[in-house]
């Protein structure tokens, strides 16, 4: 029989957590996991549960819950706990580890007086058919609330008093600076993805000198959050530049200059 622990995150699960189970694979990695590792120390001292889980003593997975007003993610609601990741190896497949993490966080929002779970997950997404499945959230209780395509926000609420929770609203607004380029930089720690990219934009931004102007706009500071309604994007001159991955720097660089040249 395999042997299987889900417990709190403690400090021998740090690198592992902080990471995304990305160990020893660059030193990008392992600085953006310091940051990452900081802001969920804080959390936790907030309201917010860490999860890891452990097959045969060998770390297979982990998963997050944050209270949703404090979510670097959205959705937007009250009283209710945000599930913002969970993330199981390969190794660690069909073996109930997934669904154990799910309910070691949902067990500890109900002794918070939570009044639900909330997420949000994907369905038909090619390539990526592991990140967030709908499908797999439905199998253990997760209804839908809405849905933006192959995005849906889905919840389990504990209590008739539960009020179900909405997408965040995007608002941007691009104001030019004659004689430069404006980058708007949105981006949280919490994500490793994009505390990642938002270390290379401003790299890339800083080596263009004062023709840069660069704003940022961190999400994990929920007022920021709820007044532009974007946790992760990049805005060269008012275009969104994209690649879904963290944005390679010479992508960033290329699109300024391009920016430059309009």
């Amino acid at each position: 029989m395999p042997d299987i622990i889900i417990r709190d995150m403690q400090p021998e699960d740090e690198y592992f957590v902080g990471t995304c189970s990305h160990v020893k694979e660059s030193a990008e990695t392992d600085a953006a996991a310091e940051r990452r590792i900081q802001l969920l120390l804080d959390l936790i001292g907030k309201g917010a549960v860490v999860k890891v889980a452990l097959l045969n003593r060998q770390h297979v997975g982990f998963s997050h819950g944050l209270p949703i007003e404090r979510s670097s993610w959205g959705p937007i609601g009250q009283d209710l706990m945000v599930i913002p990741c969970l993330y199981v190896l390969e190794r660690g497949a069909k073996q109930g580890i997934g669904r154990a993490l799910m309910e070691s966080v949902e067990e500890d929002a109900r002794a918070d007086g939570k009044l639900g779970t909330t997420l949000m997950a994907f369905r038909d997404f090619p390539g990526a058919e592991w990140l967030l499945p709908a499908a797999f959230f439905e199998r253990i209780g997760y209804t839908e609330i809405d849905n933006r395509g192959r995005y849906l926000l889905m919840w389990k609420p504990f209590s008739e008093e539960a009020v179900p929770p909405t997408f965040l609203d995007p608002s941007y607004g691009f104001e030019r600076v004659p004689g430069k380029v404006v980058v708007d930089l949105f981006f949280n720690d919490f994500c490793q993805t994009s505390n990642i990219e938002a270390q290379r934009v401003r790299e890339v931004a800083a080596g263009f000198g004062e023709r840069v102007i660069l704003n940022e706009h961190c999400a994990d500071d929920h007022n920021v959050l709820l007044s532009c309604g974007i946790s992760r994007a990049i805005y060269v001159n008012g275009e969104e530049i994209s690649w879904g991955y963290e944005a390679p720097r010479d992508g960033i660089r290329q699109a300024i200059a391009e920016a430059f040249a309009d």
